[in-house]
């Protein structure tokens, strides 16, 4: 593992020399500017298993993870109306868990494939079964403005988010609902174009080209692989129009187009109403082309077709309030019309290629933070599935150790039926009985530098 590991730990060493720290600063003229820096993660943690050997081997109650992520990010100016932004990656994963890597990529963590992502921008130079190690382009593009229009190309993060656990109306590579650190959203290959339509009003064009996202059954489960973007443009791709006005004191939201898979109508409003501030957000997708894939079916034996995209509504509403003392308290319900209750196979491979982020129908979440130091931070948030009865509890702090340097420490735990072991003629298969209650539970402790 020592081999692998020397590119990054030459990248360390340029960067934290004297000449390069003194390059990471920021350089103005007439007519060009730059800012030049990055970031250094780290996340370790452990997952303490429950005993079910399909899952987890026999008798193996602990695996571990870490993450380490060394982004340099460059924005600068170019004339008196362009700017480009460029943001290169290097991420080392490591874990004992039974599977590899790979079983990282619900964390959100490992590098799985993504919808709105045309271009391979990554290098993978190390993949092993405990190990694996990229390089990639997670930002890239140019901007242009002129008068009242901005126009901006390439690799970007785009977030039209509202809500917090769940955010219908933001398709461009939205956070899980149980992500504790998002500081950072990635980006995708996309042409956008803003238009101020007044002092709160603004009309927003993005195309996002994406390749077709493919699931099929293989001997660790499903695997999902992107098609060759000449394939099907068309269908993994979005073209989005986006309103954005004030009325009365709440920001209201008209979105509507093509996205993945189909055409999306929506809406959405955030606003205050007396002591409580109010959001809420709703969709409605018209599913358009082949959705089909092929499952496997462990009761029958054999495969089964399935619709991974389908016609189905997506709502959430939320309420909050801030309190004098710091405290603040936040709750959401939402409808998930792409889940399965009674399905949860097909309702894990719509997660898979991002159609939904749950498997139920029916959720509620409550978030509540407090500042107990001005250096230290509280949050705790509560995720729970009627539609099953498990619930996700995920206590996280924050501690600022410095001007330049967080550390953020916490659990994600998990609570309901745990999988059942069913035996069939073929041999035997578990099957879900809670959502959550499949989550073994999760202690993480995350650094974060900047330069």
């Amino acid at each position: 593992m020592r081999r692998p590991l020397l590119p990054l730990a030459a990248a360390a060493a340029l960067l934290f020399s004297p000449p390069c720290a003194r390059a990471l600063h920021q350089v103005s003229g007439e007519r060009h500017g730059l800012d030049a820096g990055g970031s250094i993660r780290t996340i370790a943690g452990a997952f303490r298993n429950y005993d079910e050997p399909l899952l987890f081997g026999d008798g193996n109650k602990v695996d571990g993870l870490s993450n380490t992520i060394l982004r340099l990010t460059v924005e600068g100016d170019a004339g008196e109306r362009g700017g480009y932004e460029i943001h290169l990656v290097q991420e080392f994963l490591f874990t004992t868990a039974r599977g590899g890597a790979g079983t990282a990529a619900p964390l959100g963590i490992a590098d799985t494939a993504a919808r709105y992502r045309a271009l391979d921008l990554t290098w993978t130079w190390l993949e092993e079964e405990d190990a694996e190690a990229s390089l990639y382009l997670d930002r890239l593009n140019a901007e242009w403005s002129r008068g009242k229009a901005d126009l901006t190309v390439g690799r970007q993060a785009i977030n039209f988010s509202q809500a917090w656990f769940w955010n219908p109306l933001d398709i461009f590579l939205p956070f899980d609902p149980e992500a504790f650190d998002r500081s950072y959203k990635p980006g995708v290959d996309a042409l956008r174009t803003d238009v101020s339509l007044g002092r709160f009003s603004a009309l927003t064009f993005v195309y996002a080209a994406g390749n077709r996202l493919e699931i099929r059954p293989s001997e660790d489960g499903l695997q999902v692989t992107a098609e060759d973007f000449t394939e099907d443009p068309w269908y993994g791709s979005a073209l989005l129009a986006r309103l954005r006005t004030n009325a009365r004191h709440f920001d209201l939201t008209l979105q509507g187009g093509k996205v993945y898979g189909g055409f999306q109508a929506g809406g959405g409003f955030s606003g205050e109403a007396g002591p409580l501030g109010l959001r809420g957000e709703a969709t409605w997708l018209f599913a358009a082309g082949d959705g089909a894939a092929l499952l496997p079916d462990p009761r029958r034996g054999g495969l089964r077709k399935v619709q991974l995209i389908d016609d189905h509504a997506e709502v959430v509403i939320g309420a909050d309030h801030r309190f004098e003392s710091s405290l603040y308290l936040s709750a959401e319900y939402f409808f998930n019309g792409a889940g399965e209750e009674d399905d949860p196979a097909l309702a894990l491979a719509r997660i898979a290629v991002g159609e939904t982020t749950n498997i139920g129908v029916h959720y509620g979440a409550l978030l509540a933070s407090y500042e107990f130091h001005p250096i230290l931070t509280g949050q705790l948030s509560l995720i729970h599935s009627f539609s099953d009865g498990s619930d996700l509890l995920s206590p996280v702090f924050t501690w600022s150790v410095a001007d330049e340097a967080e550390c953020i420490f916490g659990a994600i735990l998990g609570f309901g039926d745990r999988p059942a072991l069913r035996q069939t003629g073929e041999g035997a298969f578990l099957e879900l009985q809670s959502e959550f209650g499949t989550y073994p539970d999760f202690t993480f402790l995350e650094l974060i530098f900047y330069f």
